[in-house]
């Protein structure tokens, strides 16, 4: 054919739209199935990308190249799988895609398909034999993809396939952690059931507890505790599950943590306590429930402040009326009268 780079446009053109009986006549002509773009993708990139079934299997049959890759690494088996596209993953598998390459960023198509929470193609790609525990350059796992967007039946199967489900990316974040923070309660349970450490600490030394209190997910907290999570356990600033919560003004999980014997006295790295950090933000009915669990309400940070003198500060009224109230005593501190 006389120009050579109409034709190659074409053929990929064909491919990414569907145009199946175009794309069979440029092959009859002698188009070459394995072209290439500036950016490195084929005909079987596009098609597979686009989920165009009839195309693939006949550039497949055409002999096209089923790994070749385009500039970022990705192949038609990447794309198929992070766009979805099931019936592709099949036939691309059934022709002997390498189910365990993987793009620039490290990632495979069983992380592009967790992702995006493609169910089906995940579990295509396992009954294939991918790799459940390959770490992107991140780190992350296909596990990890899934659990950070909350992707449960998806989590559900990377789990039964041994995934493992101990691990953080390189930014630490553990996968319990993550599901903690964002809430998301049938992932979480489903890694309690896998055995994950409760404990385990992600960025900043934050525990699963300790986000999902800051988040005001009450029901995680309690998923959490009754899995024997650290209660006083601390992040490197030594802030506590129960300290957030008093933080964030979350009045029901600062009585579940104090119900499960929070230390209500714990301190921050910089002397601040749940006491403290609820006065500054201004939560009263939190106060009050400090108070009632003998929070101190004496204690200085370090730079010497108490609750009292930090509500002042930011101009809580009610909250300086509820410390101004209390009087000490030898058995502690009492309203006065």
């Amino acid at each position: 054919m006389k120009d050579g780079k109409i034709v190659k446009e074409s053929l990929i053109a064909a491919a990414e739209d569907g145009k199946h009986s175009w794309l069979k006549e440029l092959l009859a002509k002698g188009a070459d199935v394995n072209a290439k773009r500036a950016n490195g993708v084929t005909a079987l990139i596009m098609a597979s990308q686009q989920g165009h079934f009839e195309v693939v299997q006949t550039l497949l049959a055409a002999k096209a190249a089923v790994d070749i890759r385009a500039a970022n690494g990705a192949t038609a088996l990447i794309q198929a799988s992070l766009n979805g596209r099931t019936e592709v993953v099949k036939a691309l598998v059934a022709a002997n895609a390498d189910v365990n390459t993987s793009q620039i960023n490290g990632g495979t198509a069983l992380h592009a398909a967790s992702q995006q929470g493609h169910l089906e193609v995940v579990r295509a790609l396992l009954a294939a034999n991918a790799d459940v525990n390959i770490r992107a350059t991140s780190g992350a796992t296909a596990l990890s993809e899934a659990v950070q967007r909350g992707h449960q039946e998806v989590v559900k199967a990377l789990v039964a396939a041994n995934a493992a489900v101990n691990i953080r990316t390189d930014d630490d974040a553990a996968t319990l952690t993550a599901a903690a923070h964002h809430g998301y309660m049938e992932v979480v349970q489903g890694l309690l059931a896998a055995k994950v450490d409760v404990n385990a600490k992600g960025v900043r030394g934050f525990t699963a507890l300790i986000l999902a209190s800051m988040a005001g997910h009450v029901d995680v907290v309690t998923t959490l505790l009754a899995a024997n999570a650290d209660v006083d356990a601390k992040a490197d600033d030594g802030a506590t599950a129960l300290m957030l919560a008093s933080w964030g003004g979350h009045l029901d999980l600062v009585r579940t943590l104090l119900a499960a014997d929070a230390d209500v006295n714990a301190r921050m790295n910089d002397g601040h306590t749940a006491l403290m950090l609820s006065s500054r933000e201004g939560h009263p009915d939190v106060v009050k429930v400090l108070v009632t669990a003998n929070a101190d309400v004496n204690a200085k940070a370090a730079d010497g402040n108490t609750a009292l003198v930090i509500a002042s500060q930011e101009g809580h009224r009610e909250v300086v009326q509820i410390l101004s109230a209390l009087r000490p005593s030898s058995r502690g501190w009492f309203p006065r009268n």
